[in-house]
């Protein structure tokens, strides 16, 4: 509070910030010099469908690619399917566990359930 008093005396209530004259006037001429010349785009319109056409077919190749490379379930002989969904891995299930921050009570707890 003191230090506006001490400022207000030293200054007064005038405003010490003025705009200049005609500064508004001139302003829109001095943005418009200050930017850099528009240049035309080189990609012209007609290139546009071009190029989804382009990406289009590519993402077709590579879906196609994928497709023709993924392992398909018949392959995996019938034993192999039966021995690996009756046998699961301890150690994956004993990581989930850890991950999961089980002990053994909640896992009876859970089994118990059912």
């Amino acid at each position: 509070m003191k230090e506006d008093k001490y400022i207000e005396k030293l200054v007064g209530k005038r405003n010490p910030f003025v705009v200049p004259e005609g500064y508004f006037e001139q302003l829109t001429d001095q943005v418009m010099q200050s930017l850099p010349e528009r240049r035309p785009r080189a990609k012209s319109v007609w290139m546009r469908p071009v190029f989804y056409a382009a990406a289009s077919v590519c993402a077709l190749f590579v879906c196609a690619t994928a497709w023709m490379l993924w392992p398909k379930a018949s392959t995996m002989p019938q034993g192999q399917v039966a021995e690996v969904i009756q046998e699961p891995d301890e150690t994956f299930i004993n990581e989930a566990a850890d991950y999961m921050m089980l002990d053994n009570q909640d896992i009876y707890a859970c089994l118990s359930d059912y």
